[in-house]
């Protein structure tokens, strides 16, 4: 095990010059076998470190610790600047990823704020655990696992000003847990869930603000048969906000396509998102299931071009397509009201479509109910 000590904020590899930049300790850790540390002894007016282009992303490919003041939130291969507000590591603003990690690696990075790369953080193959980060204003993504069976966990970072997603999912079989996190103002979605077989959880987070919905579960493309690529995802989301997003398609708040997805909503507030055309707040698509329990989806809008298409401006649940049974949706305890469409057609502005209604539900008063199926 061998310790390194970040000394300098220049991007060289310069062995004789008595100075260890982040990209000499990354080689280092990557060279020496076990699971070494890496911490930050900075001055204070010079904690961002700019990457070079020339040298390009920093890729990790073996154990290593980077760590801070703080050791009792260190697992493996953790970066840890002293304050989320002091160690920035920035590309050029966005011809290569700020780090990438490969050969199985597991990467914690702790109070890092990472920006100005094509992605902030690539998992090629390996685990990542991202905590009290800030990935900001990178080209494509925060975060873009594109390798397999992939760990990653979050907690108490931000996301936000990305120019496509927050956290981009596009290897299959990954587990992802977002706990106490913001994503927002991302010119994608918050959290794009683009592959098979995901397990997903997000707890007391905040999905704000994001150009094309701010949570999408599959993907759905011109030919139907091409889009079993992005099925059988589980995803969870408890106690969050799914707020002020928009998007031009369906699915404001939460966009779920693909098929044979389960999603999980308990206790969140989804409002005063937005889509062009169906589900202001949420969208489900055929062959999905969605268990609704206990969440408030207020104020969010159908149609919001005000062209006649769109429907369902709290919920929008599609009917049946081609050899597909409809979604099927399942609604307790939950709040449905002051949802529009933009329109101006009366049924269906708070909810369109058929669900199981399970009880304990204030539903808007733009809807039919029809024993334990509604169709509004």
């Amino acid at each position: 095990m061998a310790v390194f000590t970040v000394n300098t904020t220049a991007d060289e590899i310069n062995t004789n010059d008595g100075l260890t930049s982040l990209r000499e300790a990354i080689e280092g850790a990557n060279n020496s076998p076990g699971e070494d540390t890496i911490l930050f002894e900075l001055e204070p007016a010079e904690e961002t470190i700019t990457l070079e282009p020339i040298l390009g992303t920093i890729e990790i490919i073996d154990s290593v610790t980077i760590l801070g003041k703080d050791a009792d939130q260190i697992t493996s291969n953790t970066f840890f600047g002293e304050d989320a507000d002091q160690i920035t590591v920035e590309g050029d603003g966005g011809s290569f990823d700020i780090f990438t990690i490969s050969n199985g690696a597991n990467v914690t990075v702790t109070n890092l704020t990472i920006s100005e790369g094509e992605d902030g953080i690539q998992v090629n193959d390996g685990n990542l655990e991202v905590i009290d980060s800030i990935l900001t204003g990178n080209d494509s993504d925060g975060i873009d696992i594109q390798g397999n069976n992939t760990n990653l966990n979050v907690l108490g970072s931000s996301f936000t000003n990305n120019k496509s997603d927050g956290i981009h999912i596009d290897g299959d079989n990954s587990t992802v847990l977002v706990r106490n996190s913001t994503l927002s103002e991302n010119q994608g979605q918050g959290i794009d869930v683009n592959a098979a077989g995901q397990n997903v959880r997000v707890v007391g987070s905040t999905i704000s603000k994001n150009q094309e919905s701010g949570i999408e579960i599959g993907s759905k493309g011109e030919n139907p048969f091409e889009d079993f690529i992005a099925n059988d995802n589980f995803v969870e989301i408890y106690n969050s906000r799914i707020i002020d997003n928009v998007t031009g398609g369906n699915g404001g708040g939460v966009n779920v396509v693909g098929f044979y997805n389960d999603v999980l909503l308990v206790n969140n507030q989804i409002s005063r998102n937005s889509a062009e055309v169906n589900g202001g707040g949420i969208f489900v698509d055929e062959a999905n299931t969605m268990y609704l329990f206990k969440n408030k989806i207020t104020y969010n809008i159908a149609d919001s071009d005000n062209d006649a298409t769109g429907i369902g401006g709290g919920l929008s649940i599609s009917p049946p397509a081609f050899f597909l049974d409809g979604p099927t949706v399942v609604i307790r305890g939950t709040e449905i009201t002051n949802n529009v469409n933009r329109n101006g057609f009366f049924f269906g502005s708070n909810i369109a479509g058929k669900f199981i209604n399970l009880g304990g539900n204030e539903i808007g008063i733009r809807s039919l109910s029809t024993n334990t199926e509604l169709i509004a």
